[in-house]
């Protein structure tokens, strides 16, 4: 039992906009290369911060995560060898001296003002994000991490059919040892692609339908018959949503609404995103799920679009190999728009 308690405590549950489309693949490719860069120094800096959802399979000790598996096959004290973690955001001086929930509502406003989305004949919802999850083994007594940058592409049709494209760039290590011994538990260290097509109503099961316009109904629709535990649920619901959907204004402007009815949301401040653009920062700091973190949506003032997302670890890091603070996921919202069905 202590095992498994360890093991609650070691991660937590952890379970990524329409106007801003880069002008071509050329520009796309270089969003993803800046971004994924970062990756590869070492994190100093400021406070920013982290969630996922783990499930314990029966018996064994076996964490699945969002992005990544974290196994537990026997736990001695650690030798920890130091992941290399995404470089932290720096946050600036919040833009006003306005409440989260005031300045939130705020730019819902700004966000139900926008002009809708042209939609020619016979397209549907394509989306495409950058990623970076980190995935973690813990096996006699030493950690051993490896980032996983993914690109993500995605198409969805009116009934919820749809198809993912998920491509994983080389996992980045800290050193040879963690990327041998990384190979030799059986991980990957090239490149890999999976394409998933969905049937109509199983690309995002649980949520049907068009995206609510109303709060309340929002609410209720997230939540999928079952509420979550703590409010940052809704903040980690909003996340995934937008990257997975195609939000008009009106539907971005009642997510904002939501965000901002949230107890415990407060403004980070402005920031550049990982994609270069400007934006302001609402962040919930919460140990729900087991250490404590900090979640952070980016929202694009002049248009209320949603740019990112980010988890960062703020005090400690349970037996993970990171230093504190430490990115553990964020989501780079980088295309939201219509397009023909890919070929």
């Amino acid at each position: 039992m202590k095992t498994l308690d360890d093991v609650r405590r070691l991660l937590g549950d952890l379970d990524p906009a329409r106007d801003l489309v880069p002008a071509d693949e050329r520009r796309r490719a270089a969003d993803l290369a800046r971004i994924l860069a970062t990756d590869r120094a070492p994190s100093a800096g400021r406070r920013v911060l982290p969630r996922r959802r783990f499930v314990l399979a029966a018996g064994a000790a076996a964490l699945a995560l969002a992005a990544g598996v974290v196994t537990l096959e026997a736990v001695r004290e650690p030798q920890p060898v130091w992941a290399v973690t995404p470089a932290m955001l720096t946050y600036g001086p919040a833009s006003t001296t306005e409440r989260a929930d005031v300045r939130l509502r705020r730019l819902a406003e700004v966000a139900a003002a926008q002009p809708a989305p042209p939609r020619p004949a016979g397209t549907v919802e394509h989306l495409e994000s950058a990623n970076w999850f980190l995935n973690s083994s813990i096996s006699g007594g030493r950690t051993t991490s490896a980032v996983v940058p993914q690109q993500w592409r995605s198409w969805r049709t009116d009934d919820d059919a749809g198809r993912m494209v998920r491509k994983e760039l080389p996992p980045v290590f800290r050193s040879d040892a963690d990327r041998k011994e990384w190979q030799r538990r059986g991980g990957r260290v090239d490149s890999s692609r999976e394409t998933t097509d969905y049937a109509a109503g199983e690309f995002t099961p649980g949520w049907p339908g068009p995206v609510p316009t109303d709060v309340a109904t929002l609410r209720e629709w997230l939540d999928a018959g079952s509420p979550p535990e703590e409010p940052v649920q809704y903040l980690e619901d909003v996340a995934h949503l937008t990257g997975v959907r195609l939000l008009n204004p009106a539907q971005r402007a009642t997510v904002l609404r939501l965000l901002a009815d949230l107890p415990g949301i407060t403004v980070t401040g402005t920031v550049t995103d990982r994609a270069g653009r400007a934006g302001e920062a609402y962040s919930i700091t919460s140990d729900a799920h087991g250490l404590p973190a900090q979640y952070t949506v980016i929202v694009d003032p002049d248009s209320g679009v949603p740019l990112g997302y980010e988890e960062v670890l703020t005090t400690t890091a349970g037996r993970l190999n990171v230093t504190i603070p430490a990115v553990i996921t964020y989501r780079t919202y980088l295309v939201a728009e219509y397009a023909p069905w890919p070929g």
